[in-house]
């Protein structure tokens, strides 16, 4: 018994020898392959498991690690905007359409410059007050705003290149040309002080030209409507004046207005009662168009117009005969009412005005007091003061006669008809 014992110990001790052998086999061919933690580094994608045919070719953990080095690095993030301050103007301004482009008024002028709006998007207007949308520059630094007009930052692609944005939006690496002075005097400057001296004289002269005050008649035509009240907003905020030529069947609906145009120093022109063509009436009929405007008037500010406006501008003799009140046409047709585009409104006026002139509006239509919102402060910056009809003849020395029609207002003898 003590023998067996001892064959049967031995016995069991081979088997567990060759039980550990087999594990041990097992255990290093299970580990054949890299691990998934080399030099510290966690792999965390699933994708490196496929790679065993590299870790199988002999290739070294060297020339793993320079194949790595030469990667690329993955573009970065977009670029977190620097946090801008609201604009003062934001919560007092409102935004409005100007044909396709898009405004911002604040107090009745169009906005220019940077915008950061209140919901901390920022834009940009032009000196006309329009939002830009593409490449903008501005203070030798380039932007680029969306097609909603944002101010973008971080990686853009644009016609089929890529730019990156700094925080701030500028363009990284952008560099604005610079103009180099030169500070060489020409040879008519060391030779003839003189000449520079008088260029300056005329410099200054024409300076004080331009700053003369020029003076204009803004006129307004079929109202008052539902838009009258933004249009007189804007001439209040620009403390500029306007003619209202109103038809009676509209007084009737649109008092308020009325009212408002007297308190804020606009004169009222009678547009007759039902827009019809005075030429074609007889006298007693051109009368009542008349009267029934004046009448209107009278009761809601005591008095009647102070001047008359015939449809369609149609004058003839017995009109001039019939009509006891000054007769006001134009001399700048804006055709607002064809075209009904405010930009080409504005266009229009500025390419034609000048000192004296009489503009020919309507205010039954929203574009063309979209286009007065832009137009009334440019004309103030041009150096314009808008003015009712009387005050123009009364700046540029004209007395304005009964039964006399005038085209211009300007100080010349021409503005007879």
């Amino acid at each position: 018994m003590p023998d067996r014992n001892r064959r049967t110990n031995l016995l069991l001790l081979l088997v567990m020898v060759l039980i550990c052998t087999g594990c041990a086999l097992l255990f290093r061919q299970s580990t054949a392959y890299p691990s998934k933690v080399e030099g510290g580094t966690v792999r965390l994608f699933a994708s490196e498991d496929t790679e065993k045919p590299e870790a199988d070719n002999g290739s070294s953990k060297t020339d793993v690690s320079e194949s790595e080095e030469k990667v690329s690095p993955a573009a970065t993030p977009t670029a977190t905007p620097v946090p801008f301050e609201v604009s003062p103007e934001a919560e007092k301004g409102v935004w409005t359409s100007s044909g396709s482009n898009w405004m911002f008024m604040v107090d009745g002028q169009a906005y220019t410059g940077w915008l950061t709006d209140t919901d901390g998007k920022r834009y940009f207007f032009d000196s006309s007050g329009i939002m830009k949308t593409g490449w903008v520059d501005d203070g030798g630094k380039r932007y680029f705003m969306d097609l909603d007009g944002i101010m973008q930052t971080g990686f853009i692609t644009t016609e089929g290149k890529s730019y990156e944005l700094l925080s701030d939006g500028s363009l990284k690496g952008y560099k604005a040309a610079e103009k180099k002075a030169d500070n060489k005097k020409t040879p008519e400057q060391t030779k003839a002080p003189e000449k520079e001296a008088s260029r300056k004289e005329a410099s200054d002269s024409q300076k004080k030209k331009s700053q003369k005050k020029k003076y204009i008649a803004l006129t307004f035509d079929d109202g008052p409507s539902s838009f009258t009240d933004r249009l007189l907003d804007c001439l209040e905020a620009n403390n500029a004046k306007a003619t209202f030529f109103m038809v009676g069947k509209e007084i009737e609906y649109f008092s308020d207005q009325v009212k408002r145009m007297e308190t804020l120093g606009c004169e009222l022109g009678n547009h007759t009662y039902s827009h019809t063509d005075l030429a074609t009436l007889a006298p007693e009929d051109m009368s009542a168009e008349i009267a029934g405007v004046d009448e209107l008037l009278t009761e809601l500010t005591g008095h009647g117009a102070t001047v008359v406006r015939p449809p369609y501008g149609s004058v003839n003799s017995s009109v001039k005969e019939t009509v006891g009140t000054p007769m006001i046409l134009w001399s700048i047709d804006t055709l607002d009412w064809e075209s009904q585009d405010p930009q080409k409104i504005v266009d229009t006026t500025l390419s034609q005005v000048e000192d004296g002139s009489i503009i020919l509006m309507h205010d039954i239509f929203s574009t063309t007091v979209d286009a007065a919102e832009i137009l009334i402060p440019q004309l103030k910056k041009q150096g314009y003061e808008m003015v009712t009809v009387h005050e123009l003849a009364k700046r540029n020395g004209i007395q304005l006669g009964t039964g006399t029609t005038y085209s211009d207002l300007k100080k010349l003898d021409s503005n007879l008809v």
